[in-house]
């Protein structure tokens, strides 16, 4: 009697082992059939599109406390993107700031301290490359990055959240948290972490693809008088 409870107990042990297993590769596949709806919806929606415009509000999220005041870990302004790499940061708050590449180069202008910065957008342009890569790469991020979706955002969420990790290491990007609308697809919001653990947020509304933006927007040509600040060696500066 003893012997048939415990072969009892054992069979019931391993029955649930087993129901749990399955369970857990049920829902694994499950998951990943989503992902691949949401991949394949996003390049849908943005393998044809090559434009992206919207109002942002940019957030600096160190990793240690900073000794900054708070209004200089936050920025408003207009993103303009193009297909491949070209993008416009028109930054109105706290002041005005224009940091423009034209896929090529990079150009930081402070108008308050008539100041440029001219550099490199493949040797020097770690603050923006990431951004231009991520827009670039919004119709195809599974070439580039292992995606995961996050399971812990609630079902009545009105986004998805993604986290994305560059498949070939990169110096100033670790990974990446993409929250992107359930109902029309576009970008809500995404930040950056570096290999320290910090955090550059950007939170987008009034968000337009496939706006028609004129090529002049990503060029620039300093204004008289405009001081220029340490241009690599050999680049031409207007």
């Amino acid at each position: 009697m003893r012997k048939t409870t415990v072969q009892s107990w054992v069979q019931i042990f391993l029955i649930s082992g087993l129901i749990v297993l399955l369970s857990g590769t049920v829902l694994q596949a499950q998951e990943k059939e989503e992902l691949s709806g949401i991949l394949e919806k996003l390049k849908n929606q943005f393998g044809a599109s090559r434009t992206f415009k919207a109002e942002y509000v940019r957030d600096l999220l160190p990793k240690v406390s900073s000794v900054l005041p708070s209004a200089s870990m936050k920025a408003e302004g207009t993103l303009l993107f193009a297909s491949p790499n070209k993008l416009r940061l028109e930054q109105q708050k706290p002041r005005p700031e224009q940091l423009i590449s034209n896929g090529e180069k990079v150009w930081w202008y402070i108008p308050a301290e008539k100041t440029v910065q001219i550099f490199s957008l493949k040797d020097h342009g770690q603050q923006v490359k990431p951004i231009t890569d991520f827009f670039s790469g919004l119709g195809g991020l599974e070439k580039h990055f292992n995606v995961r979706l996050d399971k812990t955002t609630p079902e009545e969420a009105p986004f998805y959240s993604l986290t994305l990790a560059p498949k070939t290491p990169q110096p100033d990007l670790n990974q990446i948290t993409l929250r992107i609308s359930k109902e029309t697809l576009l970008p809500l919001e995404f930040t950056f972490f570096n290999l320290l653990g910090d955090g550059t947020r950007f939170r987008f509304s009034q968000v337009q693809t496939g706006a028609k933006i004129p090529a002049t927007a990503f060029q620039f040509t300093p204004p008289k008088g405009t001081q220029v600040i340490n241009p690599p060696a050999g680049l031409k500066v207007n």
